[in-house]
């Protein structure tokens, strides 16, 4: 525990109550709003849930003022970095993240909005995760990189994301099962808990260059199932392929913490160099391979059909597409192609449901083989991958 002076924490005490103040405003703007429009049944139904996630964010923020310390320096043993006495920029923007999520929650439990508010989950949480990247490139240039930073960050992301989960079951857009990826960090924490509580020891998590990359692939493709734009038919096809390696991930951390499995023995790190090899060395190849296989057929196809319309924007298209599978193909900024891949399978798979375009099952198999590059990345035999540093980088960062 931080021992300060109780008066050392006044001034971040009374920014507490001004971001309180601002909170109220901004959900009493929201219930006023719709109150006074066609939704006013469902205000009540909005502010209840917004106001418990404001609760629950103000809560962890007061508790997490005592951390509003610079981490690192050259502090001597034992010391701790001095208290600052405002809370800065980057958790200004943390903060906005937070009141964000309070208006997502607020959809809970109420009807799918209709017209253009059927958009507004989608652009209220794409707004969050794109400031989820503001506020930490903040605290790295401006040298504020706190713990109070880090505890609302990790906290706040995994509250968005629950809420975008449950959201996203509420409209049939994920499966009932996909909550326990919301749930996979609060059990782990507990787990560790459990068993400091029962003197039971805890190991050191393995070193991970995934872990990032899997969690941010994680809460980009649960604000894209929020969208309107995609049917459920490529929203629990993606699921299915998403929830795999977070699974796998957690499955490993946990094993590796509790003592199931050495981390660091000869024998977990052959395996590791193995699984490796394989899993994002050659499975990505043949993904690449069955890709380009399959989109340069679809993408013939497509454009047969339109010869007879054709137009600057179909030909722009068709063009996008063989740029994607080139790039897919010769693993050139493969993660890109293979995402411009996964979009227009996308949409031909919304094509086909809605009874026009091609059979289905095409873009489905080509949908998965681009969801597996975009995840792994380009593997063996790739040419150029210099989104793989990117993805791994932190804004901001020295050296990055």
């Amino acid at each position: 525990m931080i021992g300060d002076p109780k008066h050392s924490l006044s001034p971040l005490r009374r920014q507490w109550l001004l971001v309180t103040g601002c909170y109220l405003a901004a959900l009493l703007l929201g219930y006023l709003l719709l109150e006074r429009s066609s939704l006013q049944q469902i205000a009540w139904q909005w502010l209840l849930p917004a106001a418990a996630a404001m609760i629950a964010q103000l809560a962890i923020l007061w508790h997490a003022l005592p951390y509003n310390r610079r981490q690192g320096g050259s502090l001597a043993h034992g010391e701790s970095a001095p208290l600052l006495g405002s809370l800065g920029y980057a958790n200004a923007l943390t903060l906005l993240r937070g009141l964000l999520i309070c208006l997502l929650a607020g959809f809970l439990f109420a009807p799918a909005p209709a017209g253009l508010l059927l958009w507004m989950p989608a652009l209220l949480y794409t707004l969050e995760r794109l400031m989820d990247f503001a506020d930490g490139y903040v605290a790295r240039i401006t040298r504020r990189e706190t713990k109070l930073g880090e505890i609302l960050d990790i906290e706040y992301d995994s509250l968005g994301f629950f809420i975008a989960i449950l959201l996203g079951i509420q409209y049939g857009k994920l499966p009932p099962w996909y909550l326990l990826m919301g749930l996979f960090r609060g059990l782990f924490v507990l787990g560790l808990w459990l068993r400091r509580r029962r003197g039971l020891p805890i190991y050191e998590l393995p070193p991970s260059d995934q872990r990032r990359v899997i969690a941010g692939f994680q809460t980009g493709f649960v604000t894209v199932a929020l969208w309107p734009l995609w049917p459920p038919s490529v929203t629990l096809l993606a699921a299915y392929l998403m929830a795999l390696p977070l699974i796998f991930s957690f499955g490993r951390d946990w094993l590796a913490v509790s003592g199931a499995i050495d981390a660091t023995s000869a024998t977990y790190q052959r395996l590791r160099r193995t699984g490796k090899l394989l899993i994002e060395g050659w499975l990505p190849l043949v993904a690449r391979l069955c890709a380009a296989g399959l989109a340069f057929p679809i993408l013939w196809q497509v454009g047969a059909s339109g010869m007879e319309g054709v137009t600057f924007w179909w030909g722009g298209l068709i063009l996008l597409g063989l740029l994607a599978v080139l790039s897919v193909l010769l693993g050139v900024v493969g993660r890109a192609g293979a995402l411009l891949l996964a979009i227009l399978a996308a949409l031909g798979m919304a094509t086909a449901q809605d009874g026009g375009g091609l059979p289905g099952e095409g873009y489905a198999l080509l949908f998965v083989c681009a969801v597996v590059v975009l995840h792994l990345g380009s593997g063996k035999l790739a040419l150029w991958r210099p989104e793989e540093k990117w993805l791994r980088a932190k804004l901001g960062a020295a050296g990055a």
